[in-house]
């Protein structure tokens, strides 16, 4: 497991994420040993912050930070163009603590920047039979995505390019570095007639805003998950689902330096489309110790009318003693006998929906892992070793060495860090939130799962 390679999407939200399923796949296809999680972040540099700690080598980017992220990484030749990045290759390692601000800024641009929507934008419309030359298309959005849909029809020989957005200066700017035109949102019914393709990239479904019926040959694109297409196309229009498989492929050409052939993709594709997520009854959080889970598992529980359940205090009430003493007295592995079947008890046992804090070394059971996955919408709350050790008391954890704490955690947490991962529906940073910030930002997630 230590050589496991992590990868991840980041945005906010980004619970609702399609991609680890999708990149899962790819990964298996090659037999690759590698993880892909949903990574969430208040910005992108602090995502890139947590990343690099973390030990992930590359991210996909969603909104609202492809614009933000392309100030922070040293952008190829399309997302320079497109101002915009939705794929990230960093160098490995965390920031030094002992740098200043200055340094730090430095280490967080070591990283390069792609855009593969403009790909994937082709790669759907080429599946559907849909051709881009010759034809008057309206883009809708003046975000990273919707940047890149323009410029990928520009770069396809589309007739005419309109980029539509709220603010026209905006929309101008954005156009006059795409060699399109631009225009206002608000203009649309009157300029929705003249295209025979519209690609919207709004932060809600089309049809919010294209509420009358299109005329007859106008196809519709909508990036959005929720998104329908306003006219039977007899399935061959595009969808956000194609788009989003098509901009992977290139993505996952560029984590791994491998080529994906059409015979995969085609299978990757049909078991893309007939996914049925897990609906799981829990929410587990895991994570070392001292990230939070207790207190943060305990304000989530408030927030959402859940119970709470916590495996430490489950092994301690059978025992009838605490854990420091059953590891002292008993060994470890007596220990993790106990915290598995408290695990399995609590995760599968019929009942309301809990959430639950997992020990620390919980992961490290194979058996424990699998309980998890087939239970529970696991949360990874990360902390760096230094900030685990701000907030407990070294001499009530046995699992350190208490004459090098520093040392002995690091290397603890730097092996756990692949089982974290591999059974992580999300992550997110307790570093410098509180737990009721940490709870309402899990639970922010949750709400956007589909």
């Amino acid at each position: 497991m230590s050589k496991t390679e992590l990868f991840a999407v980041t945005g906010k939200p980004v619970g609702h994420s399609l991609s680890p399923y999708l990149f899962g796949r790819l990964f298996g296809a090659f037999g690759r040993t590698a993880v892909y999680s949903r990574l969430a972040a208040d910005s992108s540099r602090e995502a890139i912050e947590i990343a690099r700690a973390i030990g992930i080598r590359g991210l996909n980017v969603t909104s609202p930070y492809k614009e933000e992220m392309r100030s922070l990484v040293k952008a190829d030749a399309h997302a320079g163009r497109i101002g915009a990045v939705n794929c990230v290759m960093l160098d490995g390692g965390g920031p030094d603590p002992r740098a200043d601000r200055g340094a730090e800024s430095r280490a967080i641009s070591s990283g390069v920047g792609y855009n593969t929507d403009f790909i994937g934008l082709a790669g759907a419309l080429e599946a559907a039979g849909v051709a881009s030359e010759g034809r008057a298309a309206l883009v809708l959005g003046t975000g990273g995505a919707g940047r890149a849909a323009a410029y990928g029809l520009v770069r396809a020989g589309a007739a005419r390019v309109v980029l539509a957005g709220r603010s026209l200066d905006r929309a101008r700017a954005a156009a006059k570095s795409l060699g399109c035109e631009a225009a206002r949102l608000d203009d649309i019914e009157r300029i929705i007639d003249g295209a025979d393709l519209c690609v919207s990239c709004l932060p809600f479904p089309a049809s919010r805003i294209l509420a009358r019926p299109l005329r007859d040959g106008t196809i519709v694109v909508d990036a959005h998950y929720a998104g329908r297409v306003l006219k039977d196309g007899g399935g061959r229009y595009p969808t956000a689902l194609s788009w989003l498989f098509h901009q992977a492929i290139p993505s996952f050409e560029i984590f791994t330096g491998l080529g994906v052939k059409p015979i995969i993709r085609k299978k990757i594709w049909a078991d893309f489309m007939t996914h049925e997520p897990q609906r799981k009854p829990h929410i587990a959080l895991v994570g070392f110790m001292g990230t939070g889970k207790t207190a943060a598992g305990l304000e989530l529980a408030r927030l959402i009318g859940s119970e709470f359940a916590d495996t430490d205090e489950a092994v301690e009430a059978s025992a009838g003693t605490a854990v420091p003493d059953i590891i002292r007295t008993r060994g470890e592995s007596a220990f993790r006998a106990l915290e598995k079947s408290a695990l399995e008890n609590i995760a599968t046992a019929d009942g309301p929906r809990r959430v639950i804090s997992a020990g620390g070394g919980a992961v490290l059971d194979p058996d424990n892992r699998r309980v998890l996955a087939r239970n529970c919408r696991v949360v990874w709350l990360w902390a760096a070793a230094r900030t685990v050790l701000s907030r407990i008391d070294v001499r009530t954890r046995p699992v350190l060495d208490h004459d090098r704490p520093l040392e002995s955690a690091e290397q603890a947490l730097a092996a756990r860090i692949p089982f974290y991962a591999s059974v992580s529906d999300l992550i997110v940073s307790s570093e410098s939130r509180e737990p009721l910030e940490t709870a309402r930002r899990i639970k922010d997630e949750m709400d956007q799962t589909v």
